[in-house]
């Protein structure tokens, strides 16, 4: 049974710690229950989704039903999944996506402090995760400055880098959207910025996720791979 969940107090039983866990934590204490294009939910009673626009989180407990969560993905509009390796292969098998196996990986190097572009400008965050990675710019700008205003992610630049901290929650904290402006890769910005931000989050365990061909670059920045997740596209 899937069940909307109407209140924070429902999700208590969200587990602790976990990457997906986490992303779902962030955006209830961005966004809370009260909005339509971010939903939550409850699925035999220890697994929870989270629903942004489409872009659904799962952390699936023990009891989660592949069949059944697939099917309510299906009627609920999911354009995409990210949840882990073990149910995203059972939920494939119903769901039919197109399917991406992604790396977690957590920092265990030593962390440098630099000097680094604290808060900011957005436009100044956009101009360079923008054009590697192509995001329309009012979506993206429009969720970020909700998540920095409720004191939830934070973006941090060095030079033609970039990098946003999505959260840093219950001893965990998660980088993303790293990205270099094609004409200054080569220079060491990403892996200075990358040190900087690790220092910085010095209280937590730091995770970052990526698909296989980043490996070497995170590795080369002490990160190692500890789990996998699955992320799955509506075809």
């Amino acid at each position: 049974m899937i069940t909307r969940l109407t209140s924070a107090e429902q999700l208590a039983a969200l587990p602790e710690k976990g990457t997906e866990a986490q992303k779902i934590r962030a955006l209830l204490t961005a966004y809370g229950v009260s909005y339509d294009f971010c939903r939550f939910f409850s699925h035999n009673e220890n697994s929870f989704l989270a629903d942004m626009g489409g872009s659904f989180v799962l952390s699936a407990g023990e009891n989660a039903d592949p069949e059944e969560l697939a099917r309510f993905l299906m009627f609920n509009g999911c354009a995409e999944l990210l949840c882990g390796f073990d149910i995203g292969g059972g939920i494939d098998r119903f769901l039919g996506a197109e399917r991406t196996e992604i790396n977690v990986m957590r920092f265990s190097g030593r962390a440098v402090p630099a000097d680094i572009g604290r808060d900011p400008p957005l436009s100044e965050v956009y101009a360079i995760v923008g054009n590697v990675f192509g995001f329309e710019f009012e979506p993206w700008y429009l969720d970020m400055s909700h998540r920095i205003r409720h004191g939830v992610s934070r973006c941090r630049r060095l030079e033609g880098s970039a990098l946003v901290i999505q959260h840093e929650i219950n001893g965990e904290a998660l980088i993303s959207q790293v990205a270099t402006l094609p004409g200054q890769r080569g220079r060491g910005f990403a892996s200075r910025l990358l040190s900087a931000a690790c220092a910085e989050l010095s209280d937590s365990e730091v995770f970052i996720l990526c698909e296989d061909k980043l490996i070497p670059f995170y590795r080369n920045n002490g990160f190692e791979v500890c789990g996998r997740l699955v992320q799955l596209a509506r075809k």
